[in-house]
């Protein structure tokens, strides 16, 4: 039997979920390196959760130079317990400064 995957957006932000150990959970967010931005302060319990590889990015289908694309971070669910994953898009040099947005998910491993 193989590992249960489910896909996350912007639209779950604030969402509570709940999943087995073992799944892998991915974040599909909408992201353009072209404005100096990113996601970043990537924040959860690494006790509980692991980001599996490097996070992927899927240009704009657009064909229009600087369009937007969608980063694709995945993490595993390690073991029982509670955490929330929590991100940041905005520049990373922009200390003190409020993030452009914010992703926060509620992870219930059980």
């Amino acid at each position: 039997m193989g590992c249960k995957e489910i896909t996350l957006g912007m639209d779950d932000s604030g969402k509570t979920i709940t999943v087995a150990p073992g799944t892998v959970i991915k974040v599909t967010l909408t992201s353009n390196s072209s404005t100096g931005n990113s996601w970043h302060s990537i924040r959860y319990d690494n006790v509980l959760l692991m980001q599996v590889g490097e996070p992927d990015y899927e240009k704009s289908n657009t064909g229009l130079v600087g369009a937007p694309g969608k980063v694709i971070y995945a993490f595993k669910a390690l073991k029982s317990g509670e955490t929330d994953l929590r991100m940041s898009y905005g520049a990373n040099h922009s200390a003190g400064k409020e993030p452009i947005k914010e992703f926060y998910i509620h992870i219930v491993v059980k």
